[in-house]
């Protein structure tokens, strides 16, 4: 039942053939119901006008053949009757005495138990005031009116049939048709992006509903141009900026002359993304950071570009400083360049960063972090060391913000992770939690990895594994390096 309804529901013409057939023979039976009623009335009255009319006629002969003795003749004269079936019987009474004179059939009405209307009419004759009786059989005046109504019903069920039919007919070609083939250039227009005008012309409503479509499909069409061309310039621009951000990036020798060992997955939510890293390499110390800007997209990746730059001039001017004093003269520096440290500044801008420096000629690994940790598996095991709980270049950030700078010292083989909250705030499996940082040291613990990229994929797997039915939150940079 539900499916047969959906199926109406979804077909006008279905529906207007089920709307006619209700509401017609809700009208038909209404109309019927009066017809009935108003012949079963006319019916009735030409009867009894019909009876009366004899009646009156032969009143008189009645009594003078009964006066006159000849009673047969009088009964064969009241037997007229007998012509109407619908006549059960007859009789002439006087008036006073209720004495009947002359009956058909002879046995009088009073005998006659079979009910019916009587009519009765009054008929003044030479031995005085008579009554005529006709007593009535309704039951063949209704059969008779039931067959005449049943003559008329046919005649009006295929007469509306008839009507359904050619109402139909012209249903489908008026309306169901331009209707139909405007449905099918819409829905080819949602599928195969076909605009297709539609061919018909007519200056009915239904023309003047095609029409408009026409008109809406060509501004449509142009407007949908429009969009695809500045897509088009949108798309390239970002891909160009995309080029412009993996130009930031450090080249593989640069990784390979700063570290004994080092891997990284940087994988951008979108195609730029706010996620960067940098490394510097002078002599026995090699500086990596990595900096994870407000937001992502276009306005992540212009982030990026600013702390990169950031970065290069801090260094240039001072080649020794240490991480905690990198982290908060960059946290000073954005805050100026996006004049966040004035009264009238428009934006509210900054980023989570981690600055891990290696001495390789003292065995010293030295790191601070806003926001961000950094995890080291050495021969005591795993630990993960905490950044400070402070974001840099904020407004609300304190000018010159004093970070708390961590020192490792290195084994033969100690291993360093660091990545931003792409990874950690992930949601995922059954309970849709966060990844965390304790998968990523279940990860950690499993071998011994032989080399960085062995490790970085099998986080990645695990993460991937875990976040498979998720959309991806933010931009995701996992770094793993080895010093020897």
């Amino acid at each position: 039942m539900h499916k047969l309804w959906t199926f109406l529901k979804r077909r006008i013409f279905l529906k207007h053939i089920l709307a006619t057939l209700l509401l017609g023979g809700v009208l038909n039976a209404i109309v019927l119901l009066f017809y009935y009623e108003f012949k079963r009335q006319a019916q009735t009255d030409q009867v009894a006008a019909e009876v009366a009319t004899i009646a009156n006629r032969i009143a008189r002969p009645l009594a003078e053949l009964v006066e006159a003795g000849n009673l047969a003749q009088a009964t064969s004269l009241l037997a007229v009757y007998s012509g109407f079936p619908y006549v059960i019987c007859a009789e002439q009474r006087l008036e006073q005495s209720s004495e009947t004179l002359v009956s058909w059939p002879a046995i009088g009405c009073d005998k006659i138990k079979k009910p019916g209307l009587d009519i009765v009419v009054s008929v003044p004759t030479a031995a005085g005031p008579t009554t005529m009786l006709a007593r009535i059989d309704q039951e063949v005046l209704n059969n008779e009116l039931r067959t005449e109504v049943g003559v008329v019903v046919l005649l009006g069920i295929l007469g509306g049939f008839a009507l359904i039919l050619a109402g139909a007919a012209a249903f489908l070609w008026l309306i169901n048709r331009p209707l139909g083939q405007m449905l099918k250039a819409i829905e080819r227009f949602e599928r195969y992006d076909d605009p297709q005008i539609v061919p018909y012309e007519s200056e009915d409503e239904i023309g003047k509903v095609v029409q408009s479509y026409n008109s809406m499909l060509g501004r449509e069409v142009e407007r949908v141009n429009e969009i695809r061309e500045a897509h088009h310039q949108i798309v390239a621009s970002v891909n160009y900026a995309t080029r412009i951000q993996q130009g930031l990036l450090p080249t593989t020798s640069q990784c390979d002359a700063a570290f004994a060992d080092f891997a990284v997955k940087w994988e951008p939510r979108d195609l730029v993304g706010g996620d960067i890293y940098w490394i510097k390499s002078d002599g026995p110390i090699s500086t990596l950071a990595v900096i994870d800007c407000t937001g992502h997209g276009v306005p992540g990746g212009f982030m990026t570009m600013l702390a990169i730059a950031s970065l290069e001039r801090l260094y240039f001017e001072n080649e020794t400083l240490s991480p905690s004093l990198a982290l908060s003269k960059l946290s000073d520096l954005t805050r100026a360049l996006l004049n966040q440290d004035t009264a009238d500044g428009a934006s509210n801008d900054g980023m989570d960063a981690a600055i891990c420096q290696i001495d390789s000629a003292k065995g010293i690994a030295t790191f601070a972090g806003a926001h961000m940790s950094l995890l080291v598996k050495s021969n005591t095991g795993i630990d993960r060391i905490r950044g400070d709980k402070l974001s840099i270049g904020y407004v609300d950030t304190p000018i010159g913000p004093k970070f708390f700078e961590h020192e490792v010292q290195l084994d033969q083989i100690t291993d360093f992770f660091v990545s931003t909250d792409g990874l950690i705030d992930q949601l995922g499996g059954e309970k849709r939690l966060a990844f965390g940082f304790q998968r990523v040291v279940s990860v950690f613990e499993q071998e011994e990895w032989s080399c960085s990229e062995e490790l970085l994929s099998a986080i990645h797997s695990a993460f991937q594994d875990y976040s498979t039915k998720e959309e991806r939150l933010d931009d995701l940079t996992m770094i793993a390096f080895r010093t020897a």
